[in-house]
């Protein structure tokens, strides 16, 4: 029940579903001949404006991408292993079509093979399950080994942990797969390894973990850029907040020591 209700806060606090209701809201009351009604409109309409044309969303996102640097591979010591967050498969869309189906942060599994040729003697743990409480039968493991099999890869060397919905269940289910004094590479999105790092540090304090970012979303050439396009730069901003509102509540959660965990 926690789960579903962490999933339908984070859908109507989503920004764009959010300022939708608000002016959803304000002009239910134009109808109804309320005159606040237009202020309500406005309140939800201004917000949306001003993610369309300034890079607010880039502001909100370069800092969470830009915690963790992306490792110097040939300065570090061999790793022991290599810990891969879900997020880059769509498993409805996977199990549908027949084949597997990559998000737009498909870079956590497309940096795999590289990084298995480089850190041959490395263990590889993949964790995702089903993100969706209406289906959690579609868990993205299951589509994993296909698309790696296909893509060449040594599939013996991977554990699938398939049972975690979230970050924090990543983390738990994937802390009996490692062990004490070891070195993990961590791999997740740009925006996404804050949180990930801080979780995982909790669970295991005694594992090394060294950030591998990916997929980013966010260009600081871009800080200063103003335009019109609200698709992109709405799409941006929702990834941010979802990121931020998901770093607040693990600390209220007691699950990270402090929101934006360092490097």
């Amino acid at each position: 029940m926690e789960f579903a209700l962490g999933k339908l806060f984070a859908a109507v606090t989503s920004p764009g579903n959010l300022l939708l209701l608000i002016m959803l809201t304000g002009m239910i009351a134009v109808l109804a001949r309320r005159r606040w009604g237009v202020v309500i409109m406005a309140v939800g309409l201004f917000p949306l404006l001003i993610i369309a044309v300034t890079p607010v969303s880039t502001w909100a996102l370069l800092p969470l991408e830009e915690r963790f640097s992306a490792p110097d591979l040939t300065a570090i010591p061999p790793v022991d292993g290599i810990i891969v967050l879900g997020g880059a498969l769509m498993p409805i869309a996977s199990r549908e079509h027949g084949a597997p189906q990559l998000t737009r942060d498909a870079e956590r599994l497309t940096v795999l093979p590289g990084l298995m040729r480089r850190f041959p003697q490395a263990r590889v743990v993949f964790t995702g399950g089903s993100g969706d409480p209406r289906h959690p039968d579609d868990r993205e493991a299951a589509f994993v080994l296909a698309l790696l099999t296909d893509w060449g890869v040594d599939t013996a060397r991977i554990m699938l942990e398939d049972g975690s919905r979230n970050t924090w269940e990543n983390a738990v289910n994937s802390a009996p797969l490692l062990k004490a004094g070891e070195h993990w590479l961590l791999v997740t999105s740009a925006a996404h390894m804050p949180r990930a790092m801080g979780v995982f540090r909790s669970v295991v304090p005694d594992v090394h973990l060294t950030a591998f970012p990916v997929a980013y979303n966010a260009n600081r050439t871009e800080a200063d850029r103003f335009g019109l396009n609200l698709t992109d730069n709405l799409d941006r901003f929702d990834n941010a907040a979802h990121e931020w509102r998901g770093l607040v509540a693990y600390r209220l959660a007691g699950r990270i020591p402090t929101v934006l965990p360092s490097p």
